[in-house]
């Protein structure tokens, strides 16, 4: 009997059907992988399996027996624990009062921290954990064991189905292999996992069957070992994908952006060229210095050595704003914290960075009309997918966020585009768009630069890459040069070498 089960789940909001039909099952110690593009209704499913929407029709079964919940907590005490992909832990609290917050045992009025420490070391040896103190403040972890620490304060509800959500989107290597044997050790004890990720590398080494979701729909459920990526990647976005990657042809041309020698606290002597027509990427391991090289050269964090020069001319800008006046823009990894005013329509975000370098302004007054054209204009290019312009981003799928993100960029026609992860967290559909986006800029003559953590689109899109570790430079590949193995080696030949 499946642990969990959906029966003709549909969800609908307003002018959207989001689910349709979807019936869907785990077993007592099964990972189920769930995949599908960006608006496919991945996040709406989980969203009802964990109590924030209820469904419109259908039903959910746990263990046999028919549930409905009208809020999370309700999810949580039957059973269903969602680990969502931005973490919800309190960094100035411990581990354990993050573990059990607002459930924290007392002695009389007084907590018992003795007991609170002992409840909380029991649930993270469960997950192998032994060695996390339940008094550390979670800000002193490393980010891959906080999400550990998320999937402990679930598994504390003695949860029996857990649901992840793009949970390696901040996460090293290392600490992905770490995540991957907490799953093992849940299966073993019984627990269903319902994975979701855009990485279909991960579900092809960790889950058991596949799950596929389009527009919707369900389209495909199929034993992991049956399969292959080709075939899901086929399900998702309805077509065979002939190259995931755009075809990597350069005519660099004059230097755009060059960096000499910035350093700071954290960068060492840095010094980089980006020219015309190219696109150039950037790699390195967690807390290498790739995105405080990119907030460096736009003034978000000043260098206190070295310069910038575009076109030639030294600059120093000091703030991004300044930045993109003279040309060169930066779309930020973090969407949701950096790039984006939930609250906002679609179109007020896409017009924001525009506005402030003088586009579509008369007067010193924004003109509404110009900017509504405009992101019409970049919506259709970016084949945005949004009830309307007017919709709030906060509703976009995580795609559909991000192509947001780039409208806001490039609204305000830079020829130096910085991108710090800009494929993180979205669906093959949506890289494959981005990829195409790259390269049509660097053909317009832009000098396009992308930070990545994913080796196979860093190999498949760069004609030069710079790797980085502990705040400099390692290498500059070019060409043929350019290889998964020789992107690592040049970051972690340097990270064992200054490992003390």
């Amino acid at each position: 009997m499946p642990l969990l089960e959906t029966l003709g789940l549909t969800k609908t909001f307003p002018g959207v059907v989001a689910l349709d039909q979807v019936s869907l099952s785990v077993h007592p110690g099964e990972v189920l992988g769930l995949v599908g593009e960006n608006g496919a209704g991945k996040s709406t499913l989980i969203k009802i399996l964990g109590g924030v929407y209820p469904p419109t029709a259908g039903e959910i079964r746990l263990e046999g027996e028919r549930v409905a919940f009208q809020a999370p907590k309700e999810a949580l005490d039957a059973g269903i624990a969602v680990v969502y992909q931005e973490l919800s832990l309190i960094p100035h609290l411990s581990v354990a009062e993050n573990v059990f917050i607002n459930r924290l045992p007392r002695r009389g009025a007084l907590v018992d921290w003795r007991r609170l420490h002992r409840m909380t070391g029991e649930v993270l040896r469960e997950i192998g954990l032994e060695e996390v103190d339940p008094r550390t403040r979670v800000s002193e972890l490393p980010i891959g064991v906080r999400q550990s620490v998320e999937i402990a304060r679930a598994l504390s509800y003695r949860a029996r189905v857990l649901l992840l959500d793009e949970p390696t989107s901040s996460l090293t290597e290392p600490e992905i292999e770490n995540l991957f044997a907490v799953i093992r050790r849940l299966k073993e004890q019984g627990i269903g996992v319902i994975y979701v990720s855009h990485h279909l590398e991960e579900i092809f080494a960790i889950t058991d069957r596949v799950h596929v979701l389009r527009d919707g729909r369900t389209v495909a459920v199929m034993p992991t070992a049956e399969t292959n990526e080709a075939a899901v990647v086929a399900r998702m976005v309805g077509r065979d994908l002939d190259r995931l990657y755009a075809r990597k042809t350069a005519e660099a041309g004059e230097v755009a952006l060059e960096t000499r020698g910035l350093g700071d606290a954290f960068l060492k002597d840095v010094s980089v060229r980006f020219r015309r027509g190219e696109v150039v990427g950037i790699y390195g391991l967690l807390g290498s210095g790739r995105t405080e090289l990119l907030k460096a050269i736009i003034g978000a964090r000043p260098p206190a050595t070295g310069e910038v020069r575009l076109f030639g001319r030294r600059v120093r800008f000091r703030h991004p704003r300044d930045a993109a006046r003279a040309g060169v823009v930066y779309s930020s990894e973090d969407r949701k914290g950096e790039n984006l005013f939930f609250g906002v329509p679609v179109w007020k975000n896409a017009t924001y960075q525009a506005i402030q370098v003088g586009r579509f302004v008369r007067h010193g007054i924004p003109q509404v009309p110009l900017e509504r054209r405009a992101a019409a204009r970049y919506a259709d290019r970016l084949n945005l997918k949004a009830p309307s312009l007017d919709a709030d981003v906060y509703y976009l799928s995580g795609g559909n966020q991000q192509k947001v993100c780039l409208a806001k960029a490039l609204l305000t026609e830079p020829e130096v585009v910085l991108l710090d992860e800009p494929t993180r967290g979205i669906d093959v559909g949506a890289k494959l768009e981005i990829y195409q986006l790259m390269a049509e800029l660097a053909a317009q003559g832009k000098a396009v630069v992308f930070v990545s953590s994913e080796l196979p689109e860093l190999v498949g899109n760069a004609h030069r890459v710079y790797t980085m570790a502990r705040g400099r430079i390692t290498a500059e590949l070019v060409g043929d040069a350019i290889t998964e193995e020789n992107v690592l080696k040049y970051c972690l030949e340097v990270e064992e070498a200054e490992t003390p």
